[in-house]
Order: structure tokens, then C-alpha cells, then sequence
């Protein structure tokens, strides 16, 4: 048998195998484990009674008392502010929430940088002025942390030669750079926003502005309709008065006119005006 005939016969015996359902194994027997009960009940904890405590003289007390005086830390401004300074390694974390230049650096250097800062962005608020000031620091810290790594390796052949410290150093640059871009990023929204309301409202007045005209041409072009219509009034008015004097001029000459003037109205199939009737009547 090749080894086609032998896949084709073992796939029979799966498809039969599938339609007969795979024989289940039995489940292991388990034996029975016999746990041995528990002896006596302990003891409750409200039963037992705690040492005695010793006494302790006056004399002890009183000396308690005189050496917790000696372990109280500095009391005097300048103890205050020097211990405040313990454990200042490196600088590179704030010391109680506030930025601190260290004796090695140099102040005037940390002055320019902010002074150059203010100057590029040209803060106009208070905020913008922290921002401004703490991405200065950002700056210091970073530069100090990346100085600090140089510590770290050997000036021959650039090795590390304290890998714990160069990694300290290598985050702590890491995150005041990120501080840095945070606030930068954080002036530049603050006064995107900032242009964003005043173009909005310059664009609102500027709309109040143009509706403002345009009412007023509107309210212009009226009274010049206005006017326009009482004018042609006063004119058409102006124009009957002087056709009713010159028909009164030719009734009084010639007899006869008023006669003419009717039949020609009927001719046209016109009716005498309001005025002249009257006038007849008159």
C-alpha cells in the first residue's frame, strides 16, 4: 500500500470514527482520603491575658523627657534652611515645589536664558508668564541632567562607568524636556485661542458693523421714495391747479367752452374730474 492509499485509508477511519463518536475514557477513580478530625479548639484570643507591663519610675520618665529635647532638629532660621538642603545630590527635583540653581552653576546664565525667552514670546498674562518661567526651568534641569551623564562615563574612552547613576540622569532629562514641550505646547493653544476670540469678536463687530450701514442705506433709500412720491404729488397737484386756471381763463373769454370741453370729454369717454365740477358748481 503507497502512502496515498494509506492517507485515504486513514481518513475513512477518522470520517467513521466522527459518525461512531470517539470512545470516551473512563474517569480515574479517586480513593478516599480520611482527614483526621481536628483535636482540642484553641484557645480564644479574649482568654489571653497580655504580659504586665513593667513599671516605669518618675526619674525614668523625667529623663525620657529631657532626651526627646535633644532630637527635636534645627530650630534657628539658618538650621531650618540648611537642613531643608539634605540629600541635595544632583538637583534635579524640586526642593519643596520651588526651582534652585546649584553653587557650581551660574546665575547670571540662568537670568539670560528667562530674559531671552520673555523676550521671544513676549508674555501678556500671568499664565503665559508661568509658562514662560517654568520652561526655563525645564530648560536648566534638562541641560543639568545631560551634564551630569558626563559624569557618568569615562573621559578616555566614553564608557559608562556608572550605569545606575547615567540612567537616573538620562530620565530625569527625559522629563523635564517633555516639561518643556508641555508648557511651549501649552503657551502656543493658550494663545491660538487667545487669536481665535479676537478674530472672532473683530469678525462679530464687523458684521454688526455692515448691518448697521446696511440699515441705514435701507432707511435712507426710503425716505428718498418718500420725498420722490410727495414730490411727484406736489407736481401732478401743481399741474391740475394750473389746468383748472387756464379752463376758468377760457370759460370766462368764451361762453361756449364748457359745452366743448364736455363733449369732448364724452368722446374720449372720460368723466370730468372732482375739481372741476366743483369749480362748475361753484
Amino acid at each position: 500500500m503507497d502512502r496515498k492509499e494509506r492517507r485515504a485509508a486513514a481518513h475513512l477511519q477518522r470520517k467513521l470514527d466522527r459518525k461512531s463518536g470517539f470512545p470516551t475514557t473512563p474517569a480515574p477513580v479517586i480513593p478516599e482520603i480520611n482527614i483526621p478530625e481536628p483535636g482540642l479548639p484553641l484557645p480564644s484570643l479574649d482568654s489571653v491575658t497580655p504580659p504586665a507591663k513593667l513599671p516605669i519610675s518618675e526619674a525614668r520618665r523625667e529623663a525620657n523627657r529631657q532626651n526627646a529635647q535633644h532630637s527635636t532638629g534645627p530650630t534657628t532660621p539658618a538650621g531650618v534652611a540648611a537642613s531643608s538642603q539634605n540629600r541635595t545630590v544632583h538637583g534635579l527635583a524640586r526642593h519643596n515645589g520651588a526651582f534652585k540653581i546649584l553653587p557650581t552653576e551660574d546665575p547670571i546664565g540662568f537670568e539670560a536664558l528667562k530674559a531671552n525667552l520673555v523676550e521671544e514670546h513676549e508674555p501678556s498674562t500671568e499664565t503665559e508668564s508661568i509658562l514662560v518661567t517654568t520652561m526655563a526651568e525645564s530648560h536648566w534641569l534638562a541641560a543639568r541632567a545631560q551634564n551630569l551623564q558626563a559624569a557618568c562615563c569615562d573621559a578616555n574612552n566614553g564608557q559608562i562607568t556608572d550605569p545606575k547613576m547615567f540612567t537616573l540622569y538620562l530620565r530625569y532629562q527625559t522629563t523635564h524636556t517633555r516639561a518643556f514641550h508641555n508648557c511651549l505646547n501649552d503657551l502656543l493653544k493658550l494663545r491660538s485661542e487667545r487669536r481665535k476670540e479676537d478674530l472672532g469678536f473683530e469678525a462679530q463687530a464687523r458684521k454688526e458693523e455692515e448691518l448697521r450701514i446696511k440699515n441705514e442705506q435701507h432707511e435712507m433709500k426710503k425716505q428718498s421714495l418718500y420725498w420722490e412720491v410727495l414730490f411727484k404729488d406736489a407736481k401732478a397737484c401743481h399741474q391740475m391747479t394750473m389746468n383748472l386756471r387756464q379752463q376758468s381763463l377760457a370759460r370766462s373769454e368764451d361762453p361756449g367752452f364748457q359745452a366743448e370741453y364736455e363733449a369732448e370729454l364724452a368722446k374720449r369717454g372720460a368723466k370730468p374730474s372732482t375739481w372741476a365740477c366743483a369749480e362748475a358748481a361753484a
